[in-house]
């Protein structure tokens, strides 16, 4: 009855989603389907054992880990029992990877950023780079985490929430307000994007300077500095080695290892009261802005080219179809993001039909897909509509984590 009274609205909210089981009846996953396909692109869809498997790997019990919900836009919140620090900030993984390849120096400013000296001419082998790039995660973590204790130390003291509180579990049982451990879950979820990026680039450096050896790490490096300007060729060749998203298990077992590098190590980072920096893969509005500071990408991505949503293959992956960058996308294992992660497929005219949607919906989910996100406008009405907005009012497009009228959207997004 919800599902079908929100789909019959020209509304953005409330926000209706579907934690759907493989133990649903066949009626209610063909309705998911249809919410999909016509419910203007506000459904997100969780795959149930999926989000239960990684919300109870992280160590809340399965009776609690059953009440989770969306925190915000997707973010995998326990519900009333957590801190309100469930979405505290950014990461642009990409840049990091960029910082460490160029001795802690940001390529479109010159600026030294962190306190790494090496360059990738100077790593012994893949493992030598790998292992820099996961030390300075981790070392990112620990101060990320540092920052907000001392943010969650000062909401207590100067903006406590005592109704909030009252509300919140174990908070009245402690005596203690919720940022001041009196919440049951006091983790800090933040989303480190550009994750897809980064593994594209450090399988192109694996492939091409380490393994197929047809650059050196010197010319390599001199490339990326100089936006691949008077390396055009090289460029192209690297553009043409696999990425995550085209069914190659060498890309796709890159793309799992630095998911799981960042995840993992942002769990271990605990904070004042041994919660964890909870990782949730998403995108929302920050994609533009995380794309603008990169510099050139190993992968012969220019400057400033776009990063992918959540853990959707980037576009240029995508050349095989959906189907095969679906299979890439479910082969990860997700049970370390405890915060959820989304993949975004946007669906072309000749594929919005019950039966072939339907039939990419199972395959996610069967597969080992966690949150399911969707558009089926098409390209054509996106560009009336910029041109003239005043017919529009009520084109719903999903950005990421929430849905939107399309007219209302800066022009960036």
């Amino acid at each position: 009855m919800i599902v079908n009274s929100i789909a019959s609205l020209d509304q953005t909210h409330p926000s209706v989603y579907v934690r759907l089981s493989r133990n649903d009846p066949a009626a209610f996953r063909d309705l998911t389907v249809r919410y999909l396909l016509y419910g203007r692109n506000r459904a997100q869809i969780y795959n149930e054992e999926v989000s239960l498997a990684a919300i109870t790997r992280s160590g809340v019990p399965p009776a609690d880990a059953a009440m989770y919900m969306a925190g915000g836009c997707m973010e995998i919140c326990v519900q009333g029992m957590a801190c309100d620090m469930n979405c505290t900030g950014i990461m642009n993984v990409a840049k990091t990877l960029e910082l460490v390849l160029n001795g802690g120096v940001d390529i479109m400013t010159g600026a030294h950023r962190i306190p790494v000296t090496r360059t990738l001419a100077e790593y012994r082998n893949f493992e030598d780079l790998y292992a820099a790039f996961a030390n300075e995660l981790s070392r990112e973590f620990t101060e990320f985490v540092r920052a907000l204790d001392a943010g969650s130390e000062c909401f207590a003291r100067w903006r406590p929430c005592y109704l909030l509180s009252s509300l919140i579990g174990d908070c009245v049982a402690r005596g203690r307000e919720q940022q001041d451990g009196g919440a049951r879950y006091h983790d800090y979820g933040f989303a480190p994007l550009a994750v897809t990026a980064a593994a594209d680039a450090l399988h192109a450096i694996q492939s091409a300077v380490y393994e197929d050896r047809f650059v050196s790490a010197v010319d390599l490096l001199a490339a990326l500095r100089a936006n691949y300007d008077g390396h055009e060729q090289l460029r192209r060749r690297l553009a043409r080695l696999p990425r995550y998203g085209s069914e190659n298990p060498g890309a796709d077992a890159i793309a799992n290892r630095v998911m799981q590098t960042v995840c993992t190590l942002a769990t271990d980072a605990k904070n004042r009261f041994g919660g964890s920096l909870k990782p949730m893969l998403f995108t929302f509005v920050w994609g533009p802005g995380a794309s603008r500071e990169l510099g050139a990408r190993a992968d012969g991505q220019k400057a400033g080219a776009r990063v992918g949503h959540g853990m959707t293959p980037q576009n240029l992956a995508m050349e095989d179809g959906i189907t095969s960058a679906i299979n890439s996308c479910v082969s990860l294992d997700y049970s370390v993001v405890s915060g959820g992660v989304t993949t975004m497929w946007d669906v072309a005219e000749e594929l919005a039909r019950p039966v072939v949607y339907g039939s990419l919906l199972n395959r996610y989910l069967q597969g080992g897909g966690m949150i399911f996100q969707g558009n089926t406008t098409r390209v054509e009405e996106l560009e009336r509509a910029r041109k003239n907005p005043e017919q529009y009012p009520n084109l719903i497009v999903r950005v990421g984590g929430f849905s939107a009228r399309f007219v209302t959207l800066a022009a960036g997004l």
